[in-house]
């Protein structure tokens, strides 16, 4: 038997659009719409609840803030796909961080050998070794849906690694395991930008759609890089956390910044009593 849509208090102290955004967000975790299942139009909404198209809106806009629907324009409002959230607190590798919340992603080795790095990797990895790193490429799926895309540039010894063995292994795998790297510490940085042609490609996203970059460096114990590596992901399904401890730093005085001139008299009534005023005080 189909499942009756909730009914809404009108009566009640709760936004009518509110009741709608809880309904639809219970329907999402009994699922009745697939994983990335697109659900009913603005119309069937309204017609559905008896209200307003900009009620319906307010609803669908309250889903998306909560991170459960997404919505494609000239398309329709799409359920939302697992999302991950990758906590920065300790050191962990991409593929660990989605396998450790119960994801596990189909992974594809797009390629995988020696290259020339580009000139902001080039000098961070040659201070160790001056031939050309190792260049590799490899896709994430999860449910069936493209997710992230990784970049990754490490040192010229990984030669030795065998295809099969990069196919299979994550990047700190083939690290710690195979080159018997070990990995001391890791610098993360996160910055949203455009896709380029491969990642729209390669992630399913409509050209020049934004994406979420996880930029990261991994150093040994010398303090030499090992890994310079770039996530590219569908920014929907992924969230950053990270717990910071107080106490907080305030800044206890704003500082002063250089009054505005002072405005000029108005002419007319005003600016002629004022002229008056000077000569008489002259």
């Amino acid at each position: 038997m189909a499942e009756r849509p909730a009914r809404i208090r009108r009566e009640s102290s709760v936004a009518l659009y509110m009741q709608i955004a809880s309904a639809l967000a219970g329907e999402i975790e009994r699922h009745r719409f697939k994983p990335s299942g697109r659900l009913p139009a603005e119309k069937e909404l309204m017609k559905r609840y008896g209200v307003s198209r900009i009620t319906v809106r307010q609803a669908i806009a309250r889903l998306i803030l909560q991170g459960l629907v997404v919505s494609k324009q000239g398309k329709g409002t799409f359920v939302a796909g697992p999302v991950v959230q990758h906590q920065l607190e300790g050191l962990q590798g991409f593929y660990d961080a989605l396998v450790g919340q119960g994801h596990v992603p189909r992974t594809r080795l797009l390629e995988f050998g020696p290259r020339r790095a580009p000139a902001d990797i080039a000098p961070l990895l040659a201070a160790r070794d001056s031939r050309d790193p190792v260049y590799l490429e490899r896709s994430y799926v999860l449910d069936d849906r493209p997710f992230a895309l990784a970049r990754a540039w490490l040192p010229a010894a990984a030669k030795s690694v065998s295809w099969e063995q990069a196919e299979r292994y994550p990047l700190y795998a083939i690290l710690q395991d195979i080159l018997g790297e070990k990995v001391a510490r890791a610098e993360l940085g996160i910055v949203a930008r455009s896709a380029d042609p491969e990642e729209s490609r390669l992630l399913e996203l409509p050209a020049g759609s934004p994406v979420l970059v996880l930029e990261r460096i991994s150093y040994g114990p010398a303090d030499q890089a090992l890994e310079i590596s770039r996530f590219s992901i569908r920014p929907e399904n992924y969230r950053f956390r990270l717990g910071v401890q107080g106490p907080i730093a305030v800044t206890r005085q704003i500082e002063e910044v250089e009054a505005a001139p002072a405005r000029r008299p108005a002419r007319g009534k005003a600016g002629t009593e004022s002229r008056t005023r000077k000569r008489k005080e002259s």
